[in-house]
């Protein structure tokens, strides 16, 4: 699970490469719920933006399960760094 969450976070950070300054995806796992705990600042602001998205354990028992979680919380990552990035362009402007 580690190694795709590693795979997964190096593809965004290559696509994400020209606004990114930082960027951080720990696991968690506690009270039978995976935390995927999220970090990212962006070179134009220097400021920290950081969110926590948590799963049930049985939500992702069998490997394919697990993959298809994770899937899913990248695209949600992918959707606070769009968000993050318009909106930083936006007061800029």
């Amino acid at each position: 699970m580690r190694d795709y969450v590693d795979t997964l976070s190096e593809e965004l950070i290559a696509r994400y490469k020209l606004h990114l300054e930082t960027f951080m995806v720990d696991l968690w796992s506690s009270a039978g719920m995976i935390e995927f705990r999220v970090g990212f600042a962006l070179r134009s602001e220097h400021k920290l933006h950081g969110f926590t998205l948590k799963v049930g354990a049985e939500e992702a028992i069998t490997p394919a399960e697990r993959r298809a979680v994770i899937d899913a919380v990248f695209l949600e990552i992918e959707d606070q760094l769009d968000e993050a990035i318009s909106s930083n362009l936006l007061e800029l402007n």
